[in-house]
Formats: C-alpha cells, sequence, structure tokens
C-alpha cells in the first residue's frame, strides 16, 4: 500500500504548526488579558516544538527514538495547555488545577520512554491520553453556552473531535495489530497527521474567531454598561423602556417607572471626597440588584440617579408599597472605609398608561413626583 513519505508528514506538520504557533503569538499579544489565550500560544509552540525537533531524525534509526519521547512528551503536553486554556477562556479558574496538570508532564515523559521501542504500545497509550483531552476541549468549548456562543465555539470545538475521532482510530487500529501482528499501521498514521493538519489550521481560525467575538461582546457590554456600579447606563436604559413600551402596548401589560435618587448626595461628595461618593453608588447599586425580582430591570441615570422598571403595577396603591420596600431596602447606613454616611433616597413612581403613554412622558412623571417626594418640598 503507498502511503506519503513519513518525513513529509512530520515536515507538514512542523511547517503547519510554526505558522500557527506565529499567527497564536500575535492573538495573545492583542488579547494578553484574556484568559486561556496564553496557554493556547504555549500549546501551539509545544506542538511546533515536538515536531520540529523530530522532522531532521525521523526514518534515521540512531537517535530517532529518544526524540520520540521528546515529541510524545510535548505533544500531550500541548494538549493539556489546551485543556487549561479553554477551561479558562470559558471562565472555569483554578490554580490547583493547573499545578496538578504541570504534575502530568513527568508522566508522559516515563510513559513516552518506557514504550519509546514498541510503536504499537506507545500508539495505545498516546492516543488514548491525546484523544480524550481534545474530547474534553470540544465538551468544555460548547458546555452551557448561549446560542451566540455555541455558533461561534462549535467550530473550535467540531476541530478537537475530528482530531480526537482520527487518533481514536488509530488507537483501535493499534489494538487490532497488537492481537494481530499481520495487520498494518501506515494507513491510520496518515490519516492522524492528515487530521492533525486539519486540527492545527482550523483550531487556529476558530480559536482567533472566538477571541474576535469575546472581544467584541466585551465592547458591546462597555457600551451598555455603567462603568462605576456596573449596571445598565443611559443608552441600554433608553432602548429597554423602548422594548417594555412596546410590549406593553401589545400585551397590555401594565408596569412602573421607578425613579430615585440619594438626598444629600452631594454632602457626601464635599464633605468625604468623590471617592466615598463613588463608593456610596457603588453600595446603593448592590442594593439595587438585591432588591429586584428576576423580570425587573434596574440601571443607573447618571449622577446619583437610577432608574427601575417594575413590572405588575398597574395602580397607585402598588406603586407606593413598591416605593415602601425601596425605602426599605436602600435607606439605612453605608459604612464607606473609615466613614458611616446614612443613606435615604427620593422615590417617583409612574405607571403605564396612567401616567403617560411614551418614554419621555414616563420619565418625565417620575422625574417630578420624584421631586415631590424629596425633603422639605411644599
Amino acid at each position: 500500500m503507498n502511503v506519503l513519505h513519513v518525513p513529509t508528514l512530520f515536515l507538514m506538520i512542523a511547517m503547519i504548526s510554526s505558522v500557527c504557533t506565529v499567527i497564536m503569538l500575535v492573538l495573545w499579544r492583542i488579547n494578553h488579558s484574556m484568559s486561556g489565550v496564553f496557554h493556547w500560544f504555549l500549546a501551539t509552540a509545544a506542538s511546533a516544538t515536538a515536531f520540529l525537533l523530530m522532522f531532521p531524525v525521523v526514518g534515521r534509526g540512531g537517535a530517532e527514538e529518544y526524540f520520540l519521547v521528546v515529541n510524545n512528551t510535548l505533544t500531550l503536553t500541548a494538549v493539556t495547555l489546551t485543556v487549561e486554556g479553554s477551561l479558562r477562556f470559558r471562565g472555569f479558574q483554578s490554580d490547583h488545577r493547573w499545578k496538578w496538570m504541570l504534575a502530568l508532564v513527568p508522566l508522559f515523559a516515563l510513559l513516552a520512554w518506557v514504550n519509546r521501542d514498541d510503536v504499537v504500545h506507545r500508539y495505545l497509550w498516546h492516543d488514548s491520553l491525546t484523544a480524550t483531552g481534545l474530547l474534553a476541549v470540544a465538551v468544555v468549548m460548547v458546555w452551557r453556552t448561549g446560542r451566540d456562543e455555541f455558533r461561534i465555539y462549535q467550530l473550535s470545538a467540531l476541530f478537537a473531535a475530528l482530531l480526537a475521532l482520527a487518533l481514536l482510530f488509530r488507537w483501535w487500529t493499534s489494538l487490532q495489530v497488537l492481537l494481530d501482528p499481520a495487520r498494518e499501521l501506515a494507513a491510520a498514521t496518515v490519516l492522524v497527521f492528515v487530521a492533525m493538519s486539519l486540527y492545527l489550521m482550523g483550531w487556529t481560525f476558530s480559536i482567533t474567531v472566538a477571541c474576535y467575538f469575546r472581544e467584541h461582546q466585551h465592547t458591546l457590554l462597555l457600551a451598555s454598561e455603567d462603568v462605576l456600579t456596573g449596571l445598565p447606563n443611559r443608552r441600554s436604559i433608553d432602548e429597554t423602556l423602548n422594548r417594555t413600551l412596546e410590549r406593553a402596548r401589545r400585551h397590555r401589560e401594565h408596569f412602573a417607572v421607578v425613579m430615585l435618587d440619594l438626598n444629600r448626595f452631594k454632602r457626601v461628595n464635599d464633605e468625604l471626597g468623590h471617592q466615598a461618593g463613588d463608593a456610596l453608588l457603588v453600595e446603593v447599586a448592590r442594593r439595587l440588584r438585591c432588591f429586584l425580582r428576576e423580570a425587573d430591570y434596574a440601571g443607573r441615570l447618571g449622577g446619583d440617579e437610577f432608574l427601575l422598571i417594575v413590572h405588575g403595577i398597574d395602580n397607585r396603591v402598588s406603586a407606593g408599597r413598591v416605593a415602601k420596600r425601596l425605602r426599605e431596602a436602600l435607606d439605612g447606613p453605608a459604612v464607606l472605609g473609615s466613614e458611616t454616611v446614612s443613606v435615604a433616597i427620593a422615590v417617583g413612581v409612574a405607571i403605564w398608561p396612567q401616567d403617560g403613554d411614551s418614554v419621555d412622558a414616563l420619565l418625565t412623571a417620575a422625574d417630578r413626583h420624584m421631586y415631590e417626594d424629596k425633603p422639605g418640598h411644599s
């Protein structure tokens, strides 16, 4: 049976993995603060090193078996780094896990050394471990993803699973050779090299797309999120109010716009400084999150003003109950470093459609009621 020249296969993988390493290096430099990308770069670099070292000696005997030990150790280390990078990229952080993964490298080296003269046993242990790691990568990349994330991350999972299947095929072929030495491994080995080429190119491309998607999502989040409190900002509030109003008109779902600000907030800034004022706003935002029901919404309008959208409010009695519960949740002492200040809010509630049937009308009504709720207003 005619197969490709083995040194050519190693050269092909060495060249592809070297190019992918350069791409991953650039990707890491661009996204240096993104978790997991550095580990993916190290994985690609380890893979490139494994095949670059192997190419000059493969098929020439002599020191080839010792270079195979290095190759097998580095490729399994690359898979381990890929698993760790995928876990970190998806938000599964753990310092202890990383230490345990590093502890596997000597084990890889030991297994490679023990089986350096037996290609069948080497494939059996090497391919089973590598395939397991790649399947783990595929699962991690699509685990508990939203619809948009799944569309993006499934590509990287697909290429990892593709190589895993090729390795499992060679593992199965090796097992048959172990039982029947007359069988051949050449075709399965060529399949693994072809799958590895596709994996390196496909994985690098898919990871580049995944990083771009993650950065794009982060940019969109910053555009709609208040930097200080983490609550939705004015832009997001306007968009949500418009959507809520459209849904209310269509389904007759009553809701209330609740506007609030902090009494004597300027005094906190003047007496304790703007840093204390910012800390107070962060604390109020935290209390607001605790107050909200799952269906409700809260955002920061700007300064010390916040806005809530509360569903199911259709009369002044219900609105009064909401205002009362809001005061109970937000009012009270707040510790700002070494100082303690008293939080007291003014609340204004506008009900759709009684107080208006447009965003501007509801905001104006809520602002008016809030002003009327301030201390000293006559």
